[in-house]
């Protein structure tokens, strides 16, 4: 028997009453209660007077709870590695724990409470170059205080891993013939034979594997400074790299120049966290490769989940936008910007 797996498991619905009176009991507070949108969890926004606030987040019940206590513990490394980094902090149960177990529905659940980050979500502010370049320092950072960050939980098997671009290819039937599909099938079958065999040579640790435009907060004035960097549920150890190609997939279209949202993130990353020169090369291959994972994992998704598909397809779009211009006319050119941009000065 397969076992439930937090993508095709639905959390057990949760009201904010409930939520409220299970932060109160666990945690000792008490807010206006707030709903969030969430793709496999139940999150909630708690608001207090005189301050942010905070999210309280019950996990779905298919995670295995050693992986959802090797992303507690890697927020509680961060913020001990780097204290100003803008990542969410643990608070703590009346008892002193991290979290706690919960029963809903005659689901066990983890319950989290997690202090909240203000600030405009990235994908609602407008891009420019040096808010690209803070988040390129930002996560070169993050990396940074994660490198020496162990737990038996990061070994995870992940269809959100760069690494597993080829195993998509089951998923692709589900888009509609023509040539987009094409075009995701030649480039996941080319990832196959000539991406994927060299990625075990490469620097590996714990990244956050998820820095998208939902994921990421910025100042509300200039746009420029991170003031949050959210949800680590897709957090693994995999090659560091693939921290930084998740990162630039949703911003390939982006820029005032052709690929300078691209250039000015991965600059920004390489001047605190240099990238090797095999990193590097196989950057533009891992970038479209997390883009052939959101098409594909996107459009199985929306199929089986039509209620949720608006949510889950936010991001489609984009990325096949981004795919083309990496693997057709323009591809070249991206290669080549890249490596200037990671070259030392």
């Amino acid at each position: 028997m397969t076992a439930p797996d937090v993508l095709t498991t639905a959390a057990p619905p949760i009201s904010p009453e409930e939520a409220g009176v299970m932060m109160a009991t666990h945690f000792g507070i008490a807010g206006t209660v707030r709903e969030l949108s969430s793709e496999r969890d139940r999150n909630f926004h708690i608001a207090t007077p005189g301050g942010p606030g905070y999210v309280l987040k019950f996990t779905n019940p298919a995670e295995p709870q050693p992986v959802t206590s090797f992303q507690t513990g890697a927020m509680q490394h961060v913020a001990a590695r780097d204290p100003s980094l803008p990542v969410p902090r643990v608070v703590p149960t009346l008892e002193g724990r991290a979290q706690a177990i919960v029963q809903i529905d005659g689901s066990a659940m983890v319950l989290r409470l997690l202090t909240y980050l203000d600030g405009t979500p990235l994908h609602a502010a407008p891009a420019s170059p040096g808010q690209m370049r803070a988040l390129g320092t930002t996560l070169a950072r993050l990396d940074l205080a994660l490198a020496d960050y162990e737990h038996p939980g990061s070994q995870r098997d992940l269809l959100w891993d760069i690494t597993r671009t080829a195993s998509v290819a089951d998923r692709l039937h589900y888009l509609p013939d023509g040539p987009r599909r094409r075009m995701v099938e030649r480039f996941v079958a080319r990832f196959a034979d000539q991406v994927a065999p060299r990625l075990p040579s490469l620097r590996h640790q714990v990244i956050h594997n998820d820095l998208n435009p939902h994921n990421a907060v910025v100042d509300p004035i200039g746009h420029e400074t991170v003031t949050g960097i959210i949800d680590f549920g897709d957090a693994l150890k995999a090659p560091l790299v693939n921290d930084l190609a998740t990162a630039l997939a949703y911003h390939v279209t982006s820029g005032e120049t052709p690929f300078g949202s691209l250039v000015a993130m991965s600059s920004a990353y390489h001047a605190v966290l240099p990238l090797t020169p095999e990193e590097v090369d196989l950057l533009p291959d891992l970038v479209a490769g997390r883009l052939a994972l959101t098409i594909g994992i996107t459009s199985w998704r929306a199929a089986e989940y039509p209620a949720n598909a608006a949510y889950i397809l936010r991001n489609s779009e984009r990325a096949f936008a981004g795919l083309e211009k990496l693997t057709g006319d323009e591809a070249a050119t991206a290669r080549r910007l890249l490596r200037h941009a990671c070259q030392k000065v």
